[in-house]
């Protein structure tokens, strides 16, 4: 079997060259000829800081951009990619879909604020991607959801009424994108569940997730007839018992979640989520942030990720921030590649 080698450098992008083998001679390679998963693709997030910057650049350069991301012949050919619901640390505020207390039906809810960045944003990639797959994930729910009452910390308070309105929440997100012309694939319940940060988040545990993915989160879906993947994630965490174990081994719980979706600091619970669970679909969902240097060295690194992650069944790779301004700074004062 011809083997073609496609490389990129610090110079030039996706040049043909085959390796040198010691000594000058051609490398003796031979293919095991196993299957394993089938890629789904790679991508990065959409969100408010990158669109923001994408926005102020001139009509001609904004397109040259994303046709250095998404187009399918000459860009990184990015086709799977993640959307906020409501605000990331990458967001120019803190704010979520529904901040008005009490809307347990939902009837406020609104992503109006989508449409002056995200949706614009989202648009353009599908049209030089038509086949892209978005998934979604927030990094807060609504603050009257939350104990305490805030963005960032805290906790989603577990009675009955919150959690079925939380799960709306997510229902209402899936339809206003469809409204949109924008189909969601895939809900992950919370970024990052297992840190409580000061920046938009929420701590949930294993157990929490599970019930509420069993038992309120997956009924909503099939009570509105969403046609919508629920995977589990995305954990920041190599603690597998705690998680990937607790969710996959509740069989109510199993039969309602399409994968698991893991982010870098899962490094070993992906390994053994991978070994534990055959036939689980799983994807790394956010890269690592980087220093805001964007160097070649750390391109290298990304790359050691990347094998690590597929060679432990993940069908999906997807990048944190495509886009970001020059000093790539967040609300909280990190700047990141």
């Amino acid at each position: 079997m011809a083997i073609r080698w496609i490389c990129t450098t610090q110079d030039a992008a996706w040049t043909d060259r085959a390796p040198a083998a010691p000594g000058g001679a051609a490398p003796d390679l031979r293919l095991s000829g196993s299957r394993h998963q089938a890629m789904r693709g790679f991508g990065g997030c959409f969100n408010e800081i990158g669109a923001a910057a994408l926005q102020a650049l001139a009509d001609r350069d904004r397109a040259a951009v994303l046709r250095e991301l998404f187009d399918p012949r000459e860009g990184c050919r990015f086709n799977l990619c993640r959307l906020p619901v409501g605000a990331s640390d990458y967001a120019l505020e803190w704010y979520s879909l529904d901040e008005h207390d009490g809307d347990y039906g939902m009837e406020r809810f609104s992503i109006e604020r989508d449409g002056r960045l995200l949706i614009p944003c989202v648009r353009s990639a599908l049209a030089l991607r038509p086949d892209m797959t978005l998934f979604a994930s927030p990094w807060s729910p609504p603050t009257w959801m939350k104990h305490p009452r805030a963005h960032n910390f805290g906790r989603l308070v577990q009675t009955d009424a919150v959690q079925r309105a939380y799960a709306l929440y997510f229902v209402r997100f899936v339809q206003a994108y469809a409204g949109e012309g924008i189909t969601i694939r895939q809900i992950h319940p919370q970024n990052e569940p297992c840190a409580d940060q000061k920046f938009p988040s929420c701590l949930w545990s294993g157990e929490q997730m599970r019930d509420f993915i069993r038992d309120w989160l997956a009924p909503a879906f099939r009570e509105h007839g969403l046609d919508c993947e629920i995977w589990l994630g995305t954990i920041n965490s190599d603690d597998y018992d705690g998680w990937a174990n607790t969710v996959l081994s509740d069989p109510g719980a199993r039969a309602c979640v399409a994968g698991v979706g893991y982010q870098w600091a899962g490094k070993g619970a992906i390994q053994r989520t991978y070994e534990s669970w055959p036939g689980v679909p799983l994807m790394q969902t956010e890269n690592e942030c980087g220093d805001g240097r964007n160097s070649w060295d750390y391109a290298h690194y990304v790359f050691g990720l990347m094998r690590h992650y597929i060679s432990n069944g993940a069908a999906a790779y997807v990048y944190w921030n495509m886009v970001l301004p020059p000093d790539g700074e967040c609300t909280w004062g990190w700047r990141q590649n």
